[in-house]
């Protein structure tokens, strides 16, 4: 059986993963942006999960996306914008998605939230691997 290997050129590898970086961060970006435009309903729903200070755990939201999409789609500290919105999305995942406890109505869109999330976390670990990857090689 003959095994066919397909080799990509430097550059269209660099550009593909350039241009998935940037999509993952259009994610944050956007998600930041809208926050802003509706802050008493985040405000509110962040208050509906018991948390302490919603208005300034919203701000801190809203900086940490807009801040971490902004790294992503640019190129510049994306290893830290990416480790930075990973850790952001475990615990967020953890409170406002937690199909564990969601009623049996709302059990399926909770499940798929996380799911969605975790994705989205391996996404950033795959970028915090190849940016130090990339690092290590520059200072080689």
């Amino acid at each position: 059986m003959a095994t066919t290997t397909i080799s990509l050129a430097p550059t269209i590898v660099s550009r593909t993963y350039a241009v998935g970086r940037a999509l993952l961060g259009s994610l944050f970006l956007f998600s930041g942006l809208l926050k802003i435009g509706s802050f008493a309903a985040y405000s509110s729903w962040i208050a509906s999960a018991d948390l302490p200070s919603p208005d300034l755990l919203l701000v801190l939201t809203i900086v940490v996306e807009i801040g971490g999409g902004l790294t992503l789609i640019s190129g510049w500290g994306a290893r830290t914008g990416a480790l930075i919105l990973a850790l952001f999305l475990v615990p967020t995942t953890i409170t406002f998605h937690g199909f564990w406890r969601a009623d049996p109505a709302d059990f399926l869109n909770q499940l798929n939230h996380i799911l969605k999330n975790v994705s989205i976390l391996g996404g950033m670990l795959i970028v915090v691997a190849i940016e130090s990857s990339r690092m290590q090689a520059r200072t080689s």
